[in-house]
């Protein structure tokens, strides 16, 4: 008897938990949509990486391995993933412990985003007024032929 007035209760809670499952979920593709592409001209860090001078840039994407390379030795390895699938998989679904690696997971991919801004904003930092110049009109090319790649895409008929 104690156990079902336990259940009725909190009858919200497996709801509640649910939808912060989703939301999470939202949010972590939502973050992967912006990082790998946001929307038809791309993303404006790709654009910003893109149009570093070649030394610069080749710099900036070995420390972006070394960014990545870190993030995943702290995972946690496959012991994190094989937790989430065991949740999936498990009788009673435990949605804190889901809850929880996602949001691990999301805020790895968020460490890993606001290490590459900050590496991208010291490095232009560290630049002239000249070659800051040059970078901006490299920068606006680059832009610039992404438009023109969108509108091309949007153009062709399916």
């Amino acid at each position: 008897m104690d156990e079902t007035t336990r259940q009725k209760r909190f009858p919200w809670l497996k709801v509640a938990l649910r939808v912060s499952v989703m939301l999470n979920l939202a949010a972590l593709g939502v973050l992967g949509g912006i990082m790998t592409r946001a929307g038809d001209q791309g993303s404006f860090l790709r654009a910003a990486i893109s149009a570093l001078p070649s030394e610069d840039r080749r710099a900036f994407r070995q420390e972006t391995r070394a960014i990545w390379r870190d993030a995943r030795m702290q995972r946690g390895g496959p012991a994190g993933s094989a937790s989430m699938i065991a949740a999936l998989r498990a009788e009673t679904f435990d949605a804190d412990a889901f809850t929880q690696n996602l949001q691990q997971s999301q805020d790895r991919l968020m460490k890993i985003s606001s290490e590459m801004h900050e590496r991208i904003v010291a490095r232009i930092s560290a630049m002239s007024l000249d070659e800051r110049r040059a970078y901006a009109d490299a920068l606006q090319e680059q832009l610039n032929a992404r438009r023109m790649r969108a509108r091309q895409r949007s153009d062709r008929p399916e």
